[in-house]
């Protein structure tokens, strides 16, 4: 191999390698909060799709490099520290793209701690490279990096292997799972009550993948189970994940000698880890991009013009002025009305005034009446005065949700409650929604460390803020254990086909 070849090779992998550190790491501070250090240094935005172009890009350049090696061998005189180093470099580097790769058709923890560790490796060995050149060879580096007459075979090389790459990228992207929607009489009666155990349910042909990233799972990971069965009218889903607890609190209120406190563990900062209650969430969208759909807006302030959010993650938020339909399964707040909260992701929304947590797109949809507020005037980390106090008193810590006719105004010269006695910190104004927030019918069992839920929802509600059932239909899903929103994920979309 030539060494204006040789150099090509090096300067397009270089500049591969340094974008996909560049956004690997933000990605990964969603999963691991000790990379939020990094965070001012990192690009913002929906990053996924340019991380999985960059991979495509970083294996294409490894096989021709490969290919052309075995070929032409470049013919130098390394010192056996320049080959430790190289062979170090190439280990991580194929590495990174077989973990990569694996991530995306299956993830698994290893796989994604190998992947982390093989990126730091990269770095390191970037540096280890780059200072051992500077230091020897000085200003002269450039130079033979880049020799002058490969800067137009460079440019020209360069333009080939990025729409190779994007040509591989969106050929990759089209790989869905598929889920098959198994037909279903008008006459057949299904129970939405969270066992699935009707007959029906046999025929429907299930889809298994698993999820990962979210908290306190172990490993991070959930593996989901998706059936779906519709009739003409209707489309219904059974679905089960592991998740070895069940999980009913929702930030409880705790007396204490200076009144009442919410018990939290990330709250403040709209990332409950610990007093939360386990939720399954679904998305829907008439198209199937990387990153949800191209809603997941990655970094703290990845929205230009609208604030910061708290915990340094990113927001949902669809930039194409498309909506996307989002169920949203919560195992206390909803699940006892028999409903799924139907939300979806949109364009960013105003900022109001006075509002603490901004939501960018993540918003519910309209409804007529019903909805359960917090059980606490003005929230503050270290105390809290109760709306409402359940009748009779001396079975508080016995309610996981509190009623509107069943509870009364709290008055704090009738406050006999002891210290440690605890209030439920949701609020029912009634037992269910009604309007379009009331579309998505679900029930939810856990059982032997497995949640099984239930859903079912017409195919059209003629609402603008839906997303119609029907073949080609993408969707994702995502499982939380007692966590606010650090939920699993999964990147490939699952896309519906209809058998009737």
């Amino acid at each position: 191999m030539r060494r204006s070849s040789f150099a090509i090779f090096h300067v397009m992998a270089v500049i591969v390698i340094l974008v996909g550190l560049l956004t690997g790491p933000r990605l990964g501070i969603i999963n691991h909060d000790f990379l939020a250090f990094l965070s001012p240094l990192l690009p913002q935005g929906a990053l996924l799709s340019m991380h999985v172009l960059f991979g495509c890009l970083l294996t294409l350049i490894a096989i021709v490099f490969t290919m052309a090696t075995i070929r032409a061998p470049f013919r130098g005189a390394p010192s056996k520290f320049d080959k430790a180093v190289n062979y170090f470099g190439y280990l991580v580097v194929v590495l990174s793209i077989v973990t990569g790769w694996l991530l995306w058709l299956n993830p698994e923890s290893l796989s994604l701690v190998i992947h982390g560790l093989s990126a730091t490796g990269i770095f390191l060995y970037l540096v280890l490279h780059g200072i051992k050149h500077t230091v020897f060879k000085g200003k002269q580096v450039l130079s033979v990096l880049l020799p002058r007459n490969a800067l137009i075979l460079l440019s020209c090389s360069i333009a080939l292997v990025y729409f190779c790459g994007l040509g591989i990228q969106l050929i990759v992207a089209d790989q869905h799972l598929r889920l098959e929607v198994a037909p279903l009489s008008r006459q057949s009666h299904l129970e939405i009550d969270g066992k699935g155990d009707e007959p029906q349910w046999l025929r429907a042909k299930p889809i298994k993948l698993t999820t990962f990233g979210g908290a306190n799972f172990l490993d991070g990971s959930s593996e989901v189970e998706i059936k779906a069965l519709s009739n003409h009218d209707e489309t219904f889903f059974l679905i089960r994940w592991q998740d070895p607890t069940e999980s009913l609190e929702h930030l409880p209120l705790e007396k204490t000698s200076d009144g009442w406190q919410v018990q939290e563990n990330g709250f403040y900062r709209f990332d409950e880890r610990t007093y939360y209650e386990d939720k399954f969430a679904i998305m829907l969208s008439t198209t199937c991009e990387l990153g949800g759909d191209g809603t997941v807006q990655y970094g703290d302030a990845p929205l230009a013009g609208k604030p910061r959010n708290w915990h340094g993650k990113g927001y949902h938020a669809s930039t194409d002025g498309r909506t996307r339909d989002l169920w949203h399964w919560k195992a206390l707040r909803t699940n006892d009305m028999y409903l799924a909260d139907d939300n979806f992701f949109g364009p960013p929304q105003s900022v109001a005034l006075g509002q603490r947590r901004y939501t960018a797109g993540y918003q519910p949809d309209g409804k007529e009446s019903g909805a359960y507020v917090m059980n606490w005037r003005w929230y503050s980390p270290t105390e809290v005065t109760p709306k409402r106090m359940p009748i009779p008193s001396p079975d508080i810590t016995e309610r996981k949700v509190l009623d509107w006719f069943a509870s009364e105004t709290y008055n704090p010269q009738q406050d006999m409650a002891k210290i440690g006695e605890q209030l439920p910190s949701v609020l029912y104004r009634s037992n269910r929604f009604e309007g379009d927030r009331a579309d998505v019918r679900a029930r939810g069992e856990w059982h032997d460390g497995y949640w099984t839920l239930e859903l079912v929802r017409k195919h059209q509600t003629h609402s603008p803020l839906d997303v119609e059932l029907r073949s080609g239909v993408c969707m994702w899903v995502s499982a939380f254990d007692h966590a606010q929103i650090a939920h699993t994920r999964h990147h490939r979309a699952i896309q519906l086909r209809y058998m009737l």
